[in-house]
């Protein structure tokens, strides 16, 4: 390893070896855009496309949004998109071994698999249509090197993009191929035996633009993870041996010809899973997961004059599921393996128009989607089925938004009409007000509603229920309204702070339970409110010197009690800062503080602070790079809440971990050696 860095000045070299040396002294066993040359006033004046589905000035969003570039994404070293997200304001995570999870404002449901919160890539809805799980652990199906930026709008988007837009809109802007060709790899190692390599080609020739790119991910994982709810001799002590392995394969194309763009995308994500769900046998490596996602996208723009835009997008998205359930003891001639095997593939077509009449702004859309099969299966291995479920839905919309602005206002009004084959029609509207008494000013209020439709996990899943319970699930849309107070304010080009304060009311919430006998059942209950304060301070430098610091306060209770709800901290503060470490090299740190929360059993789920460091460097005239990154850096044990599925209430998080990254990029000079 030494070798490859022999090039780096003293300094870096020094510092790598540092930061690796702390990580592993005690690992517990449990065309891209370089910000760096961009004027500070052109940081200062981000541009958003998420939160009204054209860009904008981000004074006039009609939502609170952070947006995080592919620089931050390589100055503190986040593995995964749930990692990245847990550093944006109002927003935790939790991970229970298989899955991870995202909060948003106090509201986070284990078992919903982030069904409502919608995840976007270039504008492609990545929840499936099955589950609607919005996959953001090593589960979702794009590499973040490939990431340009991430706009996270926190608050309803259904008044746009539909069901699942309940929390927040997270969209992943995805780099644009180079001008040049050029031929990039990456190879990372990593605590507990985990290696990733990733190569990438651009090329640009005759108008085409090309990026293709591909990787792999291996890991071993914490080779004994002890639960103490298995605590016995029958159970292997409770310690899980050898269960903790995960592995991905990523695919990702993009052809970009004028204003035609094709994308393609295939992740499948293969997982061990050591805590023994839904009441499974314990220690048994039967216990595992894939998920498997991929979609083809082809979208045409065409401006119409000065004024007039249209977006044209047809697709085709698959999602594969299949998990492995052992029951009746690990060495007992009873063992059982039931197997759930689901698979959906669907066709969509989507148009959308923005037109500019003066000062004013008007979009509108419609989109169409219809799934050739949603099919779920749960059998035991060499029996025939007991669920055995086969479906066609469809789905119709239209939306529209009307933006009108006078010298300091500006009046957002939109919304959306959804119908659904299975469970009829859904309204979302949308009402924002902006004052802008100043370049540097704005103050917003926005009404908002969401809903998130009953999926065919939810309706049609059967898990060992007579068929007298299966005819009496009716469920219905869930539905949020939300009130917010935003008031932004840019102190001076290089300095900006946000103030959101926000009111939720969540009804008819769709939960899952599991009832004494292990099975499980889903239906509506009485849903939940919640009240938040939300500040947030960003400072952006060109000479690599910039942070962001967060706080919220987070009021969630049942509705109509002061009990509060499960899986919700009180407190969230976080600090992210860069600083030059040499001539080279960058200095990332990170610091995460969770306050208490409970799980659903009520039980008392400890606060966390865990910090991060990152050393980076890019040397741009050889092409390589370097990054060392140090994870949990104290060594603190902290644990996230668990859901009904899992015995244990919480899951213990990972102690001090690292890893290690080289890079080398190589342009070639296309012009200069043709004849």
């Amino acid at each position: 390893m030494s070798a490859l860095i022999t090039f780096a000045p003293r300094r870096v070299t020094i510092g790598l070896g540092i930061v690796l040396s702390l990580c592993t002294a005690r690992a517990q066993d449990i065309g891209i855009r370089d910000l760096t040359s961009v004027e500070i006033e052109d940081l200062a004046a981000t541009r958003l496309s998420t939160a009204s589905r054209h860009l904008e000035d981000s004074r006039k969003a009609p939502a609170a949004v952070t947006v995080i570039d592919h620089n931050q994404i390589v100055r503190y070293g986040w593995r995964t998109l749930a990692e990245l997200l847990r550093s944006a304001t109002g927003i935790h995570t939790a991970y229970d071994r298989t899955y991870a999870y995202v909060g948003v404002r106090g509201f986070l449901q284990s078992g919903d698999y982030n069904s409502r919160v919608l995840i976007l890539i270039d504008g492609h809805r990545i929840n499936e249509n099955i589950y609607d799980s919005g996959l953001i652990g090593t589960e979702f199906p794009l590499d973040l090197a490939l990431i340009d930026r991430i706009e996270v709008v926190r608050g309803p988007g259904s008044s746009l993009y539909g069901t699942d837009a309940e929390l927040a809109v997270i969209n992943v802007l995805t780099r644009r191929p180079d001008n040049q060709t050029t031929i990039e790899f990456a190879s990372q190692s990593q605590s507990f035996n985990g290696r990733q390599g990733t190569l990438s080609l651009s090329a640009h020739a005759r108008g085409t633009a090309i990026l293709l790119s591909a990787s792999i991910y291996r890991s071993a994982g914490v080779p004994n993870l002890f639960f103490p709810e298995y605590n016995s001799p029958d159970t292997n002590n409770g310690v899980a041996h050898n269960l903790d392995g995960d592995q991905f394969d990523h695919a990702f194309a993009t052809v970009t010809r004028g204003q035609l763009r094709i994308e393609a995308l295939y992740g499948t994500r293969n997982k061990i899973i050591p805590n023994a769900p839904y009441a499974t046998n314990f220690n048994d490596p039967s216990n595992r997961s894939i998920d498997t996602r991929g979609y083809l996208d082809a979208s045409y723009t065409h401006q119409f004059g000065s004024d007039t835009q249209i977006d044209l997008r047809a697709y085709y998205d698959a999602y594969r599921f299949k998990g492995s359930y052992p029951y009746g003891g690990a060495n007992s001639p009873e063992r059982s393996v039931q197997i759930n095997d689901a698979a959906a593939d669907w066709v969509g077509v989507e148009s959308v128009v923005a037109r500019r009449i003066g000062r004013h702004r008007v979009v509108g859309g419609a989109n169409g989607e219809y799934n050739l099969r949603v099919n779920q299966r749960n059998y035991y291995v060499g029996q025939p089925p007991f669920l055995d479920d086969n479906r066609r839905l469809t789905l119709a919309a239209i939306f529209g938004e009307a933006e009108f602005n006078s010298s300091v206002l500006s009046l957002n009004l939109g919304g959306r009409a959804d119908w659904f084959s299975e469970f009829g029609t859904a309204i979302s509207p949308r009402a924002a007000l902006m004052y802008l008494p100043t370049d540097s000013t704005s103050l917003k209020y926005v009404f908002s509603r969401a809903f998130r439709a009953p999926d065919p996990y939810d309706e049609f899943y059967v898990d060992n229920l007579s068929p007298d319970e299966t005819a009496q699930r009716t469920l219905q849309k869930e539905r949020i309204q939300t009130h917010s107070l935003i008031l932004e304010h840019s102190f001076n080009p290089g300095l900006r702070a946000t103030m959101v304060g926000y009111e939720n009311r969540l009804l008819r919430a769709i939960s899952e339970t599991v009832d004494a006998n292990g099975a499980t059942l889903i239906s509506n209950g009485p849903g939940d409110t919640g009240r938040g304060l939300e500040l947030e301070t960003v400072v952006d430098s060109a000479d690599a010197w910039s942070g962001r610091a967060s706080y919220t306060l987070l009021i969630s209770n049942q509705a109509g009690t002061k009990i509060k709800i499960p899986n919700s901290p009180a407190h969230l503060a976080k600090l992210n800062a860069t600083a030059p470490a040499s001539a080279h090299g960058l200095l990332g740190f990170e610091l995460l503080y969770t306050g208490h929360q409970r799980n659903y059993l009520g039980q008392h789920i400890a606060s966390s602070f865990v910090p991060n460091l990152t050393l980076s460097s890019r040397f741009k005239k050889t092409g390589w790079s370097v990054a060392a990154n140090c994870y949990n850096l104290f060594d603190r044990q902290w644990a996230t809440p668990t859901g009904p599925e899992v015995l244990a209430p919480a899951t213990m998080q990972d102690g001090r971990t690292w890893r290690f990254t080289i890079s080398y990029k190589k342009h070639f000079d296309t012009e200069r050696s043709a004849p």
